[in-house]
């Protein structure tokens, strides 16, 4: 029996909720099961061309994975198998929706985030400033940051070609000017956004960011990922970034300089806000739902059965909160408590209740020339109206595709 994921700490802490995954496991299934441990980069490329051969049997991963997954025939559905749980109404509904394509469920959650700003409170406390609601107000205080704060950089955001982490954040402000991208429309799929808009995203976190005559980012840190970004501003170096709960699971681990000043950064000195919104656009963000999948090659479904409904259990989930506090802040089941321990965190919830889920197209074709665009823009080589009227094109010729 093989699990493929990238979720449990690969860190110094105490792994206690790999070891109760385990431990449940065992108490449930007898098939000897081996974990592998994959970046989600690697865990889709590897999972597309190798899925039939019937390993894994059972794969972790993210939302924008789950249709490609089904697409490719790689999915075993649930439905049947659902009816034996005693906890499967406890499920949040929207992240259980969010597990569901064309009335068949493909996978179940365990753990959900909206993704919100993160920023310095006591940097805007220093200079009069309250966390932007808008992107103008957002370029404005980060410029002024900049300008009077030492050794920290008003903005990182992830523009790594091929990153999760830049989709994702893209996709957050995407939402602020629509519920979806693409719409279903008779029996294909329609583009639901206009090219001045999609400019707009390209000019307010992208060209402005990176490419302007006054960046918010570090132009040396182009092109890099979450690798970049969340122990930058664990290290005291970034003024805001985008960001899920996860980050307060952040204390320690070889990115991280100085424990001590970490945890008080964390406990002290960080707010959570909405996402600053463009002109026309609203409060949204992209909502994080992690599903548990299994393969429909496998040749152990029964066992891979098992395994799934260990991991997303509510003792195991009630683990990962103990293990890692930040992954269970916005909990996924009715059973799972909140980790929330700090008032300065709360806004979490909030951020959690505007967020949207992918819709069901195949969304490899859509980051292709997602990530060629916002690189083309962040390092100045195109304008982000034109990519955005670019990118228009492209995303509309790929509706009969979905």
């Amino acid at each position: 029996m093989l699990f493929w994921e990238y979720t449990f700490p690969n860190d110094d802490s105490p792994p206690i909720w790999k070891d109760a995954f385990k431990e449940n496991y065992n108490s449930r299934g007898d098939a000897p099961l081996t974990i592998g441990r994959f970046s989600y980069e690697d865990l889709r490329q590897k999972f597309l061309t190798g899925a039939r051969t019937g390993d894994p049997d059972v794969i972790e991963g993210v939302l924008a994975h789950l249709t490609e997954y089904i697409k490719a025939g790689h999915l075993e559905p649930l439905d049947d198998r659902v009816e034996e749980l005693d906890y499967f109404d406890g499920f949040v509904d929207s992240a259980l929706d969010a597990m569901r394509y064309q009335g068949k469920l493909y996978g179940l959650p365990y753990m959900g985030n909206g993704r919100a700003l993160i920023y310095r409170m006591d940097i805007l406390e220093e200079l009069g400033q309250e966390p932007p609601e808008t992107a103008q107000e957002f370029q404005e205080i980060g410029r002024l940051i900049n300008k009077e704060v030492d050794g920290v950089q008003a903005y990182h955001n992830c523009t790594k070609d091929g990153s999760v982490r830049a989709f994702q954040e893209w996709m957050s402000h995407v939402y602020q000017h629509t519920d979806q991208l693409y719409v279903p429309e008779g029996d294909a799929w329609a583009l639901n956004i206009d090219a001045d808009t999609l400019g707009q995203i390209f000019d307010n976190w992208y060209y402005q960011v990176w490419a302007a005559d006054e960046p918010l980012g570090n132009p040396d840190q182009l092109g890099t990922g979450w690798q970049v970004n969340d122990p930058g501003y664990l290290n005291g170096q970034f003024a805001f970034i985008e960001c899920g709960t996860w980050l307060r699971s952040w204390t320690t681990g070889t990115n991280i300089n100085d424990t001590e000043a970490t945890t008080t950064l964390l406990n002290e000195n960080t707010g959570v806000g909405h996402l600053p919104y463009g002109d026309g656009g609203s409060r949204g963000t992209f909502l994080e739902v992690k599903p548990i999948m299994m393969n429909s090659h496998s040749e152990q479904k029964d066992a891979a059965w098992d395994v799934i409904a260990t991991f997303a259990s509510p003792d195991t989930m009630n683990a990962m909160g103990e293990d890692a506090p930040g992954n269970a802040m916005t909990p996924v089941h009715d059973e799972v408590e909140s980790t929330i321990d700090n008032e300065n965190w709360e806004p979490f919830v909030d951020v959690f209740e505007t967020g949207r889920a992918l819709a069901k197209v195949g969304w490899g074709p859509v980051r292709e020339p997602f990530y060629r665009l916002m690189q083309e823009v962040s390092y100045g080589k195109t304008d982000p109206y034109k990519a955005g009227t670019q990118l228009h094109e492209e995303l509309t010729a790929l509706e009969s595709e979905l």
